[in-house]
């Protein structure tokens, strides 16, 4: 038998019996317990030098200003004598200690022959003399799970990691491996279990504990075991960290550290159109999380410098072959376009707050609300209270206002915070308090708070905070700038005071009534309101679905988040009997338009090659762009037509504008199918003949980036017969009826 088989053959004994053994890990709870101590040296961060010497100065002035001790150093063999060994002489010299992770050039790692062996020996050498008694301790490689980033086969990453031991052991040097990617414990016990057989267990057992691919720091792992597994083995953060203490500890590594973690600002931006305010709310939530395992022994906070995954924003494109994760070679920027990020500030902030300190108090619910309250090294109280993504909670329902009002009330960047009407949302809040122990709270009536009650869509985009309220026989919600006062502005556009406001022109009045008035508490705004009216079976089915005017609040911040133009939202009313919902109101902001898209696809059918100022090539290319961006944000509105989508221009651009959005359909996983995006443009380019029907299709086609069949015509046409049947039988029906009637 060759070695690789029994290699493969050892390794399906060990998982089958370390599975077996710990009974699927089911015995590790997602929930968080209190009582664990926040080590001073828990932070770290991960460093890269740059051309220009100056970029070294800039580091160390920004590890010096977050506060932090431990940085963590890729080195491979050009790293000598180069931009990499200038910088850790800098780091070593201002008293920094280093984690330095020795990675073998990917070809050689890919082959590991005789020869690139020998190179690997002479390399650990010449870094065990010149720095084997400087560092605090060695990283044997790096993602060996990932092959096509490392070069490595799990093989051959045994195979460096015994000539490190052997090379290394015997000065006494502390060694750290095998650092797995990901949530991949299978991976992780293939790798400790040989390592612990050849008698060379690592001293720390580092891993990449990702979590982005979840998005939420608190969500479930759906990936790591299948979706149909991801409600019954609940594999969140907590339960990922004691799972790899437990694996570690299974092979005589207690010492477990997280060695790289990021959210990209390119991935959230599909989700937020405030992605660098995302970065900041995630990476506190999941360090506050994480400290709290009492799993990990460290966290090093993926790179401080780069363009889409960095604390700061080193301004360049594009991105290394070998990804960052592995291998974090170089700033690739130029110093004068270096840009500090939102969230390097929420790291200085969590370091200062939360090192020294002690969890006396954790709620990781899942219902998302999340509490947690630490004692610091000050002897101060620290409450940090976030809610999972879409969700608010009320200040009121956790604390009394006079606790409240002790409170030095922050925000994730260590900001004050003074909103009159303060409430938790997906921002994480800090309440630092005088008293040690005294305000410690049920946790079950904690963890059974409901952020988003009825599924109603709260939080923030941006600085505009989207609160409940509940006001006498009304609940609904209101959306807040900064300096408005949230209670004022609330009360002030309750349905009474909305009826009883002059009413400024008339837009629709049929099966529900649109006006528009004067802002109540801004004369020279105003404001559009539509009253949903519950008639017949309405009544009925409000019962079992959300209403007219909830759904356009989720929606308009729904699509506002991610930067699809909608009216903005103002608020929305609704009230409830026995019956079901029997009023309720949406208010937002009116779109002073110049036209609408119906206006000027009706003008183009007609033999017009302008309209408004603007050419036809330059309209439908807009509305096509525009169409396609929402589609691509998994957004169906269900009624596109050229009445509910409005025109503004702004310094000779076209912006396109959506209306009358209650229907639309939002998925936040699922993407938008084929199908589903004829069924939007066939309503769309209705007013269109066919040549500019063609002319939309190439521009919509373009952006999408994709090629359609031909049956975007059939589809058409199709629609074409259905509205013009249509409007024979309302004709034949309407004329038997006068007929009957006279």
């Amino acid at each position: 038998m060759n070695p690789r088989t029994r290699y493969y053959l050892r390794s399906a004994k060990h998982i089958s019996q370390s599975i077996i053994s710990s009974g699927f890990w089911a015995k590790h709870s997602p929930k968080i317990q209190a009582g664990v101590s926040v080590e001073n040296d828990f932070f770290g961060i991960n460093i890269a030098p740059g051309a220009d010497p100056m970029v070294d100065d800039f580091i160390i002035e920004r590890l010096q200003e977050l506060g932090l001790q431990h940085v963590r150093m890729n080195f491979t063999y050009d790293s000598l004598d180069g931009y990499a060994e200038r910088l850790l002489k800098r780091v070593l010299d201002a008293n920094f200690k280093v984690l330095l992770d020795l990675i073998p050039p990917f070809e050689d790692a890919k082959t590991f022959t005789m020869a690139a062996q020998q190179r690997w020996i002479d390399f650990l050498n010449t870094i065990a003399d010149k720095y084997g008694d400087k560092v605090a301790c060695i990283e044997i490689g790096s993602t060996p799970n990932r092959g096509r980033w490392s070069g490595f086969e799990p093989m051959d990453y045994l195979i460096a990691w015994r000539i490190a031991n052997e090379q290394l052991k015997t000065r006494g040097i502390v060694l750290a491996g095998p650092n797995v990617s990901d949530f991949e414990p299978l991976c992780s016990i293939q790798l400790l279990s040989e390592m612990q057989l050849q008698g060379h267990a690592p001293d720390i057992y580092t891993n990449n504990l990702f979590v982005e691919r979840v998005i939420q720091p608190e969500a479930f792992d759906h990936r790591a075991l299948g979706k149909a597994m991801t409600n019954i083995m609940k594999l969140n953060l907590v339960k990922k960290a004691r799972v790899m203490k437990a694996i570690g500890h299974e092979y005589g590594v207690d010492n477990i550290i997280c060695t790289y973690k990021c959210w990209s600002s390119k991935r959230l931006r599909r989700w937020s159109v405030t992605p660098e305010q995302k970065k900041s709310d995630y990476l506190i939530r999941y360090l506050v999380i994480a400290a709290s395992t009492g799993a990990l022994g460290q966290v090093y906070w993926g790179p401080l410098i780069c363009s889409r995954d960095g604390l700061i924003n080193d301004g360049s494109t594009g991105y290394p072959v070998i990804d960052n994760v592995t291998f974090y070679k170089q700033i690739r920027g130029d110093l004068s376009g270096f840009e500090i990020r939102e969230a390097f500030y929420a790291y200085a902030n969590i370091i200062k707050l939360l090192a020294g300190s002690t969890c006396v108090q954790a709620v990781n619910a899942d219902k998302g609300l999340h509490h947690f309250i630490f004692e610091t090294k000050e002897q101060k109280q620290l409450h940090i209270v976030w809610t999972q993504d879409r969700g608010c909670v009320n200040a009121e329902q956790l604390y009394s206002r006079e606790h409240l009002e002790q409170a030095e009330i922050m925000n994730a960047l260590g900001e004050a915070v003074t909103e009159s009407v303060l409430s938790f949302t997906e921002r994480p809040l800090f309440l630092r308090f005088e008293q040690p122990t005294s305000l410690q709270q049920n946790e079950q009536q904690l963890a059974d708070i409901q952020p988003r009650p009825e599924k109603v869509n709260f939080g923030i985009t941006g600085e505009i905070r989207y609160l409940p309220w509940t006001e006498g026989k009304w609940h609904g919600a209101v959306a807040v700038k900064p300096g408005e006062d949230a209670k004022e502005k609330a009360q002030a556009l309750l349905p009474e005071k909305l009826l009883s406001a002059t009413q400024l022109s008339l837009h629709r009045d049929q099966r529900n009534k649109v006006w528009s008035i004067q802002h109540p508490l801004a004369s020279n705004d105003t404001v559009v309101v539509k009253e949903n009216r519950a008639r017949g079976i309405k009544k009925i089915t409000y019962r079992f679905k959300a209403s007219k005017g909830q759904r356009h609040w989720d929606n308009a911040w729904e699509m506002l988040r991610r930067g699809v133009k909608s009216p903005m939202p103002v608020a929305y009313y609704e009230q409830t009997e026995n019956t079901g919902i029997t009023h309720n109101y949406y208010v937002c902001e009116y779109v002073d338009a110049a036209f609408s898209v119906r206006q000027a696809f009706t003008a183009f059918g007609d033999g017009q090659d302008s309209f408004g100022g603007f050419s036809k090539e330059q309209i439908i290319k807009g509305v096509a762009d525009y169409a396609c961006n929402m589609h691509d944000e998994k957004i169906i509105h269900h009624d596109l037509t050229g009445g509910n989508l409005l025109v503004t221009t702004e310094n000779d651009e076209i912006n396109i504008t959506a209306i009358d959005i209650g229907r639309a359909t939002i998925y936040i996983k699922q993407n938008v199918t084929e199908q589903q995006r004829l069924l939007d443009l066939m309503r769309c380019c209705y007013k269109l003949n066919w040549p500019n029907r063609e002319l939309f299709m190439e521009y919509y086609f373009e952006a999408y980036g994709r090629q359609f069949a031909q049956r975007w015509k059939t589809s058409l046409s199709y629609y074409d017969w259905k509205l013009t049947t249509k409007k024979k039988l309302k004709r034949l029906l309407k004329g038997k009826w006068k007929k009957a009637k006279n």
